[in-house]
C-alpha cells in the first residue's frame, strides 16, 4: 500500500479501498506508533541498564543509543501502523456502498441472475 517507505498510496491498487477513509483517520496511527516507539525505547533503556550493571552509568551513551533507537524504529514503524489502523478502522466501521471494488465487497452479489431474495 505504499510507493516508497514514507509515501502511503491513496487507495489499495487491488480493491480501491481509500486508505484514509476520513478526515483524521490517521490520528489513531500515529497514537499506535507512538505507543510502539515508546515499548521499544522503555526496552532499550532496561537492556542498557542490565548490560552496563554494576558499572557507573553511561548516560550519554544511552540516551544516544535510545535517541537512535527511538527515532529510526519510529519511521520504519509508520507505515506499518498506518496499515494497519487501517486494519483495525475496517474492523470497527464496516464498508460503506461503493468503498471498494464491487468484485471485494462481500455484501454485493456478482451474479446478475441473483435477485437478492433467495436465502441459499
Amino acid at each position: 500500500m505504499s510507493r516508497r517507505w514514507l509515501n502511503v498510496t491513496e487507495r489499495c491498487s487491488q480493491c480501491n479501498f481509500p486508505i484514509e477513509r476520513k478526515e483524521g483517520h490517521f490520528v489513531g496511527a500515529v497514537g499506535m506508533n507512538t505507543i510502539v516507539t515508546f515499548g521499544i525505547i522503555l526496552f532499550t533503556m532496561i537492556g542498557g541498564l542490565i548490560v552496563t550493571a554494576g558499572a557507573p552509568l553511561p548516560v550519554v551513551g544511552l540516551s544516544i543509543i535510545t535517541g537512535i533507537v527511538g527515532v529510526t524504529f519510529s519511521v520504519f514503524f509508520y507505515p506499518i501502523s498506518k496499515t494497519l489502523w487501517s486494519a483495525i478502522d475496517l474492523l470497527i466501521v464496516p464498508l460503506e456502498a461503493g468503498e471498494v471494488d464491487p468484485r471485494f465487497d462481500p455484501t454485493v452479489s456478482l451474479d446478475p441472475a441473483d435477485d437478492g431474495l433467495s436465502t441459499n
